[in-house]
């Protein structure tokens, strides 16, 4: 049985990251907060300090769309139709939802990322209003490979990856996991493409685009927290953790728009 990540749940959530949380989901126009944001609130202060330090960039909706941006330049080549019998609004809900969301949690760990590593910010700040999208559907929630029947828990674990040394389902195939149908389509339809070049090359360009995008972005910031900073140790995790994520956000728009084209 896979032993998933730490992460605070959205329902657990109370105080300032009960108040984080809100502005995750309003900022970005989906109803659920980010398995990146979910792990760094199980460090104290942590996510605290990284709203903080992005916020002005997120409120104005610089990164936000900046991420869209880029996103439309991401092309794979398309899967096979699906054509087994599903809730198809309720798949491509989800679906709409990764796409929408990965970008913008790819540009916000590239912002981070400069901020950890040294670059103290000094601007303006960010001018003009902006209006985040209307909120997305609710999904039906990460399934718990514990309560899935064995078929389908050896179908999502196919997806298994690593982030901080720790093995980790991403939230697009434990949403799909409600779906089996689906995700074992999904399964098979992934699994040569995850090792594939034209996906190591698509994802690679996506994640340089960001990272190239972010001291755009990351100079207009006004200053950092007044609180105290992540220490050395915890910065380092947090670093690995955003790198991790820069390979999956990517390929959670690239296969969350396959997704889409498929039905």
């Amino acid at each position: 049985m896979v032993t998933l990540l730490a992460e605070l749940h959205e329902d657990q959530a109370t105080g300032r990251i009960a108040e984080i949380y809100d502005e995750i989901r309003r900022f970005s126009g989906v109803p659920y907060v980010s398995s990146l944001q979910r792990f760094l609130a199980t460090m104290p202060g942590v996510l605290e300090w990284a709203w903080d330090a992005v916020r002005p960039a997120l409120a104005s909706g610089t990164i936000q769309e900046a991420g869209w941006r880029l996103a439309r330049d991401v092309r794979i080549a398309p899967a096979k139709p699906f054509t087994g019998t599903t809730d198809r609004a309720a798949v491509r809900n989800i679906a709409e939802n990764f796409v929408r969301v990965s970008p913008v949690n790819l540009m916000t760990g590239a912002c981070l990322s400069r901020l950890l590593t040294g670059t103290v910010p000094a601007g303006a700040g960010f001018h003009g209003l902006w209006t985040p999208p209307a909120m997305l559907p609710p999904m039906p929630g990460n399934a718990d490979p514990a309560k899935l029947d064995p078929a389908t828990r050896t179908t999502l674990e196919r997806f298994t990856t690593e982030v901080d040394g720790t093995p980790f389902i991403p939230a697009l195939y434990r949403q799909l996991a409600h779906f089996p149908a689906v995700l074992a389509w999904l399964a098979d339809e992934l699994a040569p493409r995850f090792a594939a070049p034209e996906t190591a090359a698509a994802r690679a360009a996506f994640r340089a685009a960001a990272r190239a995008e972010a001291p755009a972005v990351v100079v207009q910031l006004p200053g950092l927290p007044p609180g105290p900073a992540p220490d050395r140790a915890t910065a380092q995790r947090v670093l690995a953790t955003i790198d991790r994520y820069a390979e999956t956000s990517p390929e959670m728009t690239m296969f969350g728009q396959l997704i889409l084209n498929a039905l």
